[in-house]
């Protein structure tokens, strides 16, 4: 008995299909191991560097300001760090806790290594300390600059600097500032420089720098003229702070304030050398105004952060065979998106443009109001909401009867008994009215909040330069660190 198999032609054609995907997958694997192992192996040699640090700056806080100066402000320039080769992403969990602190995420990407919530410089259990990549280059005879809009004692920058159990031992971290020996700081200032309440005997923090031959100064023309001095350190902060020793808010500052910035532009005139130099950069206001949900005034702080980028990314052009440039945050805050039930899938975020001022500032108005008017009516304050917010009780932005009602309850609140409802954390103090306007407002540009705390969300990497491929995948905050040792060449 014969047995004939008819074979399908178009079966023949599926395995060789097959056989032909598995054979190129497997060319694609030995290629990226062959490129891994070329990556890993290469001598880099970026003389130039800048760790740039969005404070509370996820993906959405990126895409928002890029969206934002696209659509609303037609700003050519927009979010420039988008525009960067590479992008990457980074983990950001702390050794103790998934959702991680500022102090422990700061020290995973100034040493690349974990510690616990609240710790500077310490590995987790603080038997050991962890030195930053910035005492690296300073070793290496590179200069170094620390720069932020916050205080100079503040989680982010002390951890390039610092050693404390505790990020609020803020005199104590200013001491290890006096003896990092770094080039030059620029801040808002510091939080205790005469020491904490608990210790009033303390000797202030320019007193004992001076003794060390550390410059301070509130004047660009003061850096100017220290640059020829022999001195240890120059330290620069802001004339004019806000509220704990801060630059102002991009949103609130007047044309002859002091930015980001300018700061940033200044120092790269002050460690520019043929040796090289370390430059970390913190927008540190990004977290502030995540922490109080306030979107136009996020927006404008990622939008003044990457103008101090482009100030690096004009070096760059330069020097582009001997700079690096990272762009990254150490968490993200607020759980911020493009989106919310309220509106289905739109979004209107030139609503955002009538925002005057932040929702910190709008709380000063209305309390200094407060205390002048006491017996203010309902309609006199929303007339300040009004003028600050575009949000209105006719035309406009109208608001519904449910938002007129959440307002209403609000200044109840507020005007009508001993206010007890103020929500009080280490960034800002904002009462219950304010905070409600300015969620209305939120949700009406279609934008959503899930948190006022930090969250576990991975956050974005964005890189140009010499070593760039040492940052295009899937990465944890404390490679960071380390791949930019290994773009310079510098051993640890």
């Amino acid at each position: 008995m014969v047995v004939l198999y008819i074979i399908n032609p178009n079966y023949i054609c599926i395995k060789l299909i097959i056989m032909r995907i598995k054979l190129l997958l497997s060319f694609l694997v030995i290629s990226v191991v062959l490129n891994s192992c070329n990556i890993s192996q290469k001598n880099y040699k970026a003389k130039y560097v800048f760790l740039f640090i969005g404070d509370g700056m996820g993906i959405q806080q990126v895409n928002m300001a890029q969206l934002y100066a696209d659509s609303v402000l037609r700003d050519p320039l927009g979010v420039v760090f988008t525009k960067f080769p590479v992008t990457g992403i980074s983990t950001t969990h702390a050794a103790t806790r998934y959702i991680t602190c500022s102090a422990a995420a700061g020290t995973a990407l100034s040493t690349g290594t974990k510690t616990s919530i609240g710790t500077i410089g310490l590995n987790a259990d603080h038997t050991d300390t962890l030195f930053s990549i910035a005492k690296q280059f300073k070793e290496a005879g590179r200069k170094v600059a620390i720069l932020t809009s916050v205080s100079i004692d503040h989680a982010t920058p002390a951890a390039f600097y610092a050693h404390k159990g505790s990020r609020s031992s803020y005199y104590e971290i200013a001491k290890d500032l006096l003896v990092s020996n770094y080039d030059f700081f620029a801040s808002g200032g510091f939080v205790e420089p005469y020491g904490s309440k608990k210790d009033s005997g303390s000797v202030p923090i320019y007193q004992l720098g001076a003794e060390r031959g550390i410059n301070f100064t509130q004047t660009f023309s003061g850096v100017d003229s220290l640059l020829n001095v022999k001195t240890n350190s120059i330290v620069y902060s802001v004339p004019n702070p806000a509220p704990s020793s801060t630059l102002l808010y991009e949103i609130d500052r007047a044309d002859s304030d002091i930015t980001l910035e300018d700061i940033t532009r200044k120092a790269i005139e002050v460690v520019d050398n043929p040796n090289g130099f370390f430059m970390m950069v913190e927008g540190g206001k990004i977290d502030w105004a995540c922490h109080d949900n306030d979107a136009a005034t996020v927006i404008n702080e990622v939008l003044a952060f990457s103008r101090s980028v482009n100030a690096a990314f004009e070096f760059y052009k330069k020097h582009p065979n001997e700079t690096l440039i990272i762009v990254t945050a150490d968490h993200e805050t607020g759980g911020m998106s493009l989106g919310n039930e309220a509106n289905g899938y739109k979004n209107f975020l030139s609503i955002l443009r009538n925002q005057k001022m932040s929702q910190e500032k709008l709380h000063q108005t209305i309390e200094n109001y407060h205390n002048g008017n006491p017996n203010a009516s309902f309609n006199q304050v929303m007339d300040i909401i009004q003028q600050n917010t575009g949000l209105s009780l006719t035309g406009g932005y109208a608001l519904s009867p449910e938002e007129l009602e959440q307002l209403r309850q609000a200044y109840n609140l507020y005007f009508g008994v001993k206010q007890t409802n103020n929500s009080k954390n280490e960034y800002s103090k904002t009462d219950l009215l304010v905070r409600t306007a300015l969620s209305i407002l939120n949700k009406k540009a279609g934008i959503g909040w899930t948190s006022g705390t930090h969250t576990g969300s991975p956050v974005p990497i964005f890189v140009i330069g010499e070593g760039q491929a040492l940052f295009n995948h899937f990465m944890d905050n404390t490679d960071i660190p380390k791949n930019i040792l290994k773009s310079t060449g510098i051993k640890k």
